[in-house]
């Protein structure tokens, strides 16, 4: 039986789904060690067929290396080297001779960090790895002053569930038809680097200027919840499970993510599957992917509550039927990537032809 190790940092739905059909179109057996689920997203993964999963807490180096050996895996899937025991249970394996492959998110941002890194890498990241896998541009730039031959680096890193967010697409676009909803939406966590210090005011301000009806939902749990007051444009509800995250695109008319930083954003893919205009910031990863100005959305500057107002304006200003046909054409980049592209990507790079 052949099999995949993944050495797994906070697991969430998306990646088991990109699983799912990895062991679907192979047939290979994936065992998944994985840090602890954060406690503002408390997801649960129980074992499935074809996926075994455990606690990093209960292994150590060589409990992993003797996990490994047992499985006999056909190669190494590790996110990224934020784990220094995860480098050494993958450098073990690389000098085995399998692939292994480094699956990072971080932007090239030109830090003094990020320099000292590209300087190490000939003795550090390249020992370790042999494949970088990034979900875009942002980061395919990284990787290629890290050292990785463009030969060596996939992107399509991330693939959100997109069945679940298309399903009731057609259903959902002609209610719309009917009555377009005046709803900016917001999912995530409620920290101050998604920008919602920034939402709120700029939405707070335009709740004073006039009466536009548009109104705001955001979505999630975290330290901002307290200081998130709700108004009478304004709703705060808790974190719901992904199950149920599709339908919010039932009753939104725009999504919103307009984080100061966000290496990538998943969630963007999957608001874009689900058929919503898009307003991001400048900072967002998968804009670069899911969003094209003008054509299916706008985008703001990070941090900017002026920049954030002035592009919520548009989309206020805009008719329902060009907010519709927004949403229909965010539909269609969102099939750029799939958990079934995911999951053709990693047996290209396990076997190469």
């Amino acid at each position: 039986m052949k099999t995949l190790l993944v050495l797994y940092s906070e697991l969430a739905p998306y990646f088991l789904s990109c699983l799912r059909a990895f062991v679907s179109q192979t047939g290979m057996e994936v065992h998944v060690v994985r840090w602890a689920v954060h406690p503002d997203a408390p997801f649960k993964f129980p074992n499935e067929p074809g996926i075994t999963f455990y606690e990093r807490k209960d292994l150590d180096i060589q409990g992993m290396i003797a996990l490994g050996e047992r499985i006999k895996p056909d190669g190494l899937y590790v996110s990224g080297w934020i784990d220094r025991d995860y480098l050494k249970v993958a450098k073990h394996f690389r000098r085995k001779g399998l692939p292994v492959i480094a699956a990072i998110d971080t932007q090239w941002r030109g830090s003094l960090r990020q320099y000292v890194a590209v300087l190490a890498s000939p003795l550090s990241i390249l020992t370790v790895f042999t494949h970088c896998w990034v979900p875009g541009l942002y980061q395919f730039e990284y990787a290629r002053r890290l050292g990785f031959r463009k030969q060596m680096i996939r992107t399509g890193m991330y693939a959100a569930d997109t069945a679940l967010y298309t399903e009731g697409y057609e259903a959902r676009m002609a209610a719309k038809a009917v009555s377009y909803p005046k709803v900016f939406l917001y999912v995530g966590r409620l920290i101050a680097d998604k920008g919602l210090r920034e939402l709120y005011a700029a939405f707070r301000e335009l709740e004073a200027e006039a009466e536009h009806g548009w109104r705001l939902v955001i979505v999630g749990n975290g330290p901002l919840q307290k200081e998130l007051a709700p108004t009478k444009t304004i709703e705060i509800r808790p974190f719901i499970l992904p199950k149920d995250l599709a339908g919010l695109a039932d009753e939104a008319g725009a999504f919103i993510l307009p984080s100061n930083y966000e290496a990538w954003g998943v969630v963007v893919h999957e608001f874009s599957a689900a058929g919503l205009p898009m307003v991001i910031s400048d900072s967002v990863g998968a804009a670069t992917a899911f969003l094209r100005p003008n054509f299916n959305g706008f985008t703001h500057r990070a941090g900017n509550v002026e920049s954030i107002k002035k592009v919520m304006r548009r989309i206020m200003a805009l008719p329902d039927s060009e907010l519709l046909e927004m949403g229909r054409r965010s539909n269609a980049l969102s099939k750029q990537i799939s958990p079934l592209s995911w999951s053709m990507t990693l047996k290209d790079i396990l076997y190469p032809n």
